[in-house]
């Protein structure tokens, strides 16, 4: 009896290696899928990305190398140290692009990247079409398995190259990606959501213009030929100024980032990101315009517009306007980030203050986190940069 459960279970190992076998043959049995060739760039290509706090990094195509059975596009780069100047830490990338079948899969090897939590993954999948699906299993960076759901949630026409919004999303933990990928181009945004004490935000980076296009040879007197230009990054540039440092203290959200996917090539977005957008713009107004009137006035309608459990109430209730005016003098919204229910935003500021009979003015620049609950965008948070 113990034999033929021994020879059963031995059956079964084997039958089990041969499936998972022969779904990996599989795979690497379909035919490449044209689509996928188009959405990347000949070699001598160059990728230059910049997020928020200054992040920026550029990234050349080495080399393509095709078979049969796959393409491999080997990419190399450099994450560009503007904040620790650490010499000891590795800010160099290398990235792989392998289609094999109906699928384009990332592999990475770049410590300081603003890039995936995962070192491997599918980051699209034909048909390239809005709805596409896929799930799969990969490692995170604690090199636990993970579930992953992937899936194209929009396609726009642009006259260079259709764009593909593709998310990626941990259905047990809620972190998810976001990526667009440009026919011509390849990765052209990315960002992240990530959560730092309790409170969630997002990172990563858009497509940065003038640096971005192709390597021309060394008989050319320019060193590249611009594919986009600046105005089609659709990026601002902060202004830098001195901040207030008046002795109202103010609770701020720490370690936030916003993410520079604005800056993509992506100019013709549909017109529900557009009206997403703006509604995140008019909460915004909305928020400074009834803080002004909190300050004076003492109105409580500008407890509707913040969550009751954010940074942003905390810091209302206890701030000193005793004896304090404020008024609004510039509002400047450079960028605004949304993914799902949450949303960030650059804002400039400069506010007039006036207080036992002295008039100064306060500059800022702040990061906004906001949260949209129940159709409404509210002000969660803010920090200074």
């Amino acid at each position: 009896m113990k034999k033929k459960v021994i020879l059963l279970l031995i059956m079964s190992l084997v039958l089990f290696s041969f499936a998972a076998c022969s779904k990996d043959k599989a795979a690497e049995d379909l035919p490449l899928n044209k689509e996928l060739m188009k959405l990347m760039p000949d070699e001598g290509f160059r990728w230059a990305h910049r997020g928020a706090a200054e992040y920026y990094h550029e990234m050349d195509l080495k080399s393509i190398t095709e078979d049969e059975k796959e393409i491999i596009y080997k990419v190399e780069g450099e994450v560009e140290d503007v904040v620790s100047g650490e010499q000891a830490k590795d800010y160099s990338i290398e990235l792989f692009y392998k289609i094999v079948g109906d699928s384009m899969i990332q592999t990475k090897v770049a410590p300081m990247m603003l890039d995936s939590e995962y070192d491997e993954l599918t980051i699209i999948k034909a048909p390239l079409e809005k709805g596409t699906k896929w799930t799969e299993q990969v490692k995170n960076q604690d090199g636990k398995k993970v579930t992953l759901e992937g899936e194209i949630i929009q396609v726009t026409a642009d006259d260079r190259g259709n764009i593909y919004k593709v998310t990626y999303v941990d259905k047990k933990t809620g972190y998810s990606e976001t990526r667009k990928i440009m026919e011509n181009l390849g990765v052209i945004a990315f960002t992240k959501l990530v959560e730092l004490e309790g409170q969630k935000y997002s990172q990563g980076y858009g497509l940065f213009g003038s640096g971005s296009g192709y390597l021309k040879s060394n008989n050319d007197s320019d060193a590249s030929e611009e594919l986009i230009t600046d105005t089609d990054t659709d990026a601002e540039t902060d202004t830098d100024s001195d901040t207030d440092t008046d002795s109202d203290a103010t609770e701020t959200d720490s370690g936030t980032t916003e993410t520079d996917e604005d800056t993509s090539t992506d100019t013709t977005t549909e017109d529900d990101d557009k009206d997403e957008e703006q509604e995140v713009r008019n909460a915004l107004v909305e928020f400074n315009d009834a803080w002004i009137e909190y300050v004076n006035n003492d109105d409580q309608d500008y407890f509707n517009l913040i969550t009751t459990d954010g940074v942003a109430y905390r810091n209302a209730k206890k701030f000193n306007r005793t004896g304090l005016t404020e008024k609004f003098l510039v509002m400047k919204i450079n960028q605004v980030s949304i993914s799902g229910s949450y949303a960030t935003a650059k804002v400039y500021e400069e506010i007039q203050k006036t207080k036992d009979g002295n008039t100064t003015v306060a500059k800022y620049n702040w990061i906004y986190n906001l949260k949209k609950i129940d159709g409404k965008w509210l002000i969660d948070g803010y920090s200074k940069q």
